[in-house]
């Protein structure tokens, strides 16, 4: 009797581990698509209002997207507005659009992230505050500057993005080892500027403060592209938490509204969420972890020929 008792209470703890652990497995997280899907479909279906062609086409770009983003560890407006405006979404509601479905997806993949140890949190640590302050004072900038002086800065953007490109390229053959050092504290003090500036373009333009956090951490900090990418991407996360923040104080004071295309995250927000559990996963494989660093450069340099044209 008493083994039995024994080894009833080893099989529930055996059970209650099995199923913390269900959610590592990428099966779990298609399964639970599947579900929220079909929940969707036949419960708020005529709720909400978008066809339902749209409806899967931006699911799907989600994983797609998602994955990408997770794996680069660059923005994800450069894919994401040609989308959205094939899918009748004001270029205006766009970007917000993109920035609201980065949230969902970046959170996804920084979680994983961390728990596999690869976000440096001594380097998150400092970037964040100045992050922060960057993308408070370019939010408030939209408010006053004038589209002319936007276009000027997007410029400004674009040299220090290309130059950023450059140097990557250069730089192909001299990625850092697997292993992680202790990062220079006077690099990492000469580093405000860059997260600060940045972070400004992602409060005023919406653009993605890892553009050139990442080739930054590289040549500065001398961090190897994983570990670079998965640190910009959770600052990215927290950043885009706080413009959210903001974006709501400025609806509240009515100084902003809402855009009319929210609808559309539902079917985002979701597929992203999978796209960042896939993209996490790919630097498992040694073929596409040598690679990570090429398909930073391929995205960074589509995302300045997309803001250019």
């Amino acid at each position: 009797m008493r083994n039995n008792s024994m080894h009833s209470r080893g099989w529930g703890r055996s059970t209650i581990k099995t199923v913390l652990n269900l959610p590592k497995y990428l099966v779990t997280w298609l399964l639970m698509d599947a579900v929220y899907l079909c929940v969707i479909m036949t419960f708020l279906g005529d709720g909400i209002d978008i066809p339902t062609w749209e409806f899967f086409t931006a699911h799907f770009s989600g994983i797609t997207i998602g994955t990408l983003v997770m794996f680069t560890g660059l923005g994800a407006g450069v894919l994401w507005i040609p989308i959205l405006t094939f899918l009748h979404v004001k270029p205006s509601e766009a970007v917000s659009i993109s920035i609201f479905t980065q949230i969902a997806g970046k959170g996804m993949g920084s979680i994983n992230y961390l728990l596999a140890g690869m976000v440096d949190l001594k380097v998150a640590r400092y970037f964040i505050p100045f992050a922060l302050m960057g993308a408070l004072t370019g939010y408030i900038a939209g408010f006053i500057l004038s589209m002319k002086y936007e276009k000027i800065l997007l410029v400004i953007f674009l040299v220090v993005a290309s130059y950023l490109l450059v140097t990557m390229i250069q730089s192909l053959n001299d990625d850092p080892d697997d292993h992680p050092k202790p990062v220079d504290t006077q690099a990492l003090v000469k580093s405000a500027p860059i997260v600060l500036i940045s972070s400004f373009f992602t409060g005023l333009l919406s653009i993605g403060n890892t553009d050139w956090l990442i080739p930054h951490m590289e040549q500065k900090l001398q961090m190897n592209t994983s570990r670079s990418v998965a640190t910009g991407l959770f600052v990215m996360f927290i950043t885009s938490l706080f413009f959210l923040l903001m974006t709501q104080i400025s609806v509240c004071f009515h100084l902003r509204s809402w855009p009319h295309s929210t609808p559309l995250l539902f079917a985002t927000c979701s597929g992203v969420m999978i796209g960042g559990q896939i993209g996490t996963r790919l630097i498992r494989y040694p073929w596409l972890l040598k690679r990570q660093k090429h398909a930073f450069i391929l995205l960074l340099a589509l995302s300045i020929i997309h803001l250019l044209w």
